[in-house]
Formats: C-alpha cells, sequence, structure tokens
C-alpha cells in the first residue's frame, strides 16, 4: 500500500530546480536608514549527485556528530547516503549556484533494514543503541522488529530559512510513496544554555522563534534564554508530534567549567511514525507561512 504520509507534490524529476521562497527586497535598499543590507538568493532544489556532494556530505555529518566525530567513519556513510539516494529515488539538495556547486543542506534517507549490517551503518546504529535509547526506539532499531524504519538526513547550514524546509519533506515523501516505511528516525543534535551566556547568533534564532519558554528554562528578556534548544526549528514541530524524542551527552564532548568554550551540545534521536510525520510537515507549512 502506497505510504500516506507526505505525498503532496509530484515526485521530482532528475533536475528539480524548484525555486524556493526568497526575499524581494532591493539589494541594500533600506528606507529607515539602517546599515542593513539584503541580498537576494534564489534556493534552488536538486537530486542527491554522487559526483559533487560527498564532500558537503561528510562535513554536514562531522558537524552533526559534533565532539563525537572520531567515533564515526564518516566516508563510508556519506557513500551510503549518497547510494541509497540512488536505489530509492529519494532525496534533495539545496543549492544556489547550480548543480555543481556545494550544497547548503539537503534531507536524505537510508532504509534502515536494507542497510542494517552494512558495515557503514552498522557502526552508527551500535552508537545509537550505546546511548541507552528508549525501549520503544531501542526496540525499532532492532534487526528483529517488525517495523520497517527509514533514518532521515536532515544535515544543513543553521541559517537555512524555514519556509525552505516544508518542500525538502514533501518531495522525499513523494518519492517514498511507495516505500511503505513504517517509523522515521530522526538524527541531530541541540544545545544548552544557562542564560549568562555571551552574545553569539543564537539570541537570533531564538527571537525569531518568539524567545518561547522552553521546558526545563525560563526565557531572560531579550537575551538568550536559558534551557534546552534544537539546531533546526522545525525539529520542535516533529518532537511535538513524535513517538519518542531522546537525548543523550555526547561521549567524548570535553569537561565543561566556569572557562569553558562555547555551548553544551547534545545528540538528539527522535523516533515518529509515518502519519506523525505527515501531522509535523503540514505544522512546518503553516508556520513558514
Amino acid at each position: 500500500m502506497p505510504n500516506p504520509q507526505l505525498q503532496a507534490v509530484p515526485a521530482a524529476s532528475s533536475a528539480k530546480r524548484k525555486n524556493a521562497p526568497r526575499d524581494d527586497e532591493d539589494d541594500g535598499a533600506s528606507d529607515s536608514g539602517s546599515d542593513v543590507s539584503m541580498i537576494n538568493v534564489d534556493f534552488d532544489f536538486y537530486n542527491l549527485n554522487a559526483d559533487v556532494d560527498q564532500i558537503a556530505i561528510k562535513r554536514f555529518l562531522r558537524q552533526t556528530l559534533s565532539h563525537d566525530d572520531n567515533l564515526i567513519d564518516v566516508h563510508p556513510l556519506a557513500d551510503l547516503i549518497l547510494s541509497e539516494a540512488a536505489r530509492l529515488g529519494a532525496g534533495t539538495s539545496i543549492k544556489t549556484d547550480g548543480e555543481e556547486s556545494d550544497p547548503w543542506g539537503l534531507l536524505a534517507v537510508v532504509d534502515i533494514r536494507h542497510a542494517q549490517e552494512n558495515a557503514a551503518l552498522k557502526p552508527l546504529i551500535e552508537y545509537f543503541v550505546s546511548t541507552a535509547p528508549p525501549e520503544a526506539l531501542r526496540a525499532v532499531l532492532d534487526k528483529n522488529h517488525a517495523s520497517r524504519p527509514a533514518l532521515l538526513f536532515s544535515l544543513r547550514m543553521l541559517n537555512l530559512p524555514l519556509p525552505l524546509i516544508p518542500p525538502l519533506y514533501k518531495m522525499i515523501g513523494s518519492e517514498l510513496a511507495d516505500a511503505d516505511f513504517s517509523h522515521y528516525i530522526l538524527w541531530g543534535r541541540g544545545y544548552k544554555l544557562q542564560g549568562t551566556e555571551d552574545a553569539t547568533g543564537l539570541e537570533l534564532d531564538q527571537a525569531a522563534k518568539g524567545n518561547k519558554k522552553k521546558k526545563g528554562g525560563n526565557a531572560t528578556g531579550p537575551g538568550l534564554a536559558a534551557g534546552s534548544f534544537t539546531y533546526h526549528p522545525e525539529e520542535e514541530m516533529i518532537d511535538a508530534r513524535a513517538k519518542v524524542v531522546h537525548t543523550y551527552p555526547l561521549k567524548t564532548a570535553p569537561s565543561r567549567d566556569d572557562e569553558a568554550f562555547g555551548v553544551e551540545q547534545f545528540g538528539r534521536l527522535v523516533l515518529a511514525d509515518a502519519a506523525g510525520l505527515a501531522k509535523a510537515v503540514e505544522d512546518m507549512e503553516e508556520a513558514a507561512r
């Protein structure tokens, strides 16, 4: 039976080139006399390209692993992501300078059951299990479980605008319409703040989210809010529809004290069923309007 979750656009062609929303302000224009310049950027969507995208994928994977990047060999993992994109006919990159340019971000999928014993994926699955996930997530990661899960790689630069993200999920949903995955596991990272950090650029992201109060932390006015946060705003919407949201400390992160540099990061694994992810994509679209 076709997978019902994200079917909203036709299957993408070999060169998707679907233009994402853009800022229509004149370059450098400012009626208020501000010194902030606006730059127009056209974002195009493309299929993943093994000849072009491998280096960027490895860089994004290391970024997601953060301090734990020495625990997983990203070279074969990047190759697996690209081979699965070709096998499944699914996955999209976002670029601004043609198909031969480096992607600003991408959404890719790996069929866990198909690749579970693959030497590229097996260490990552073992790494996930070693973080002591809740039983529901551990069960889906078990190769003997009856579910058919897919691992989603949402890899991108942090400052991509939210309106770019729902089309990524809708396209991959259309491309996977016949795959009939029962569950999706989204892997990512987050960060913690005490509310006393110096300005780092993260306060701009919090302002974009309305500086909402987070569970386990309180807003601290116009500055940085204390609490735990996702790096990608759409992950909050997936969390709200998920079956499991599992966070874990990075295994090789240095100990932190008053002299520690940068924010404290942690890993994230989110388990959603097909219907829940579909609802999350609807939420993304609503938030992006």
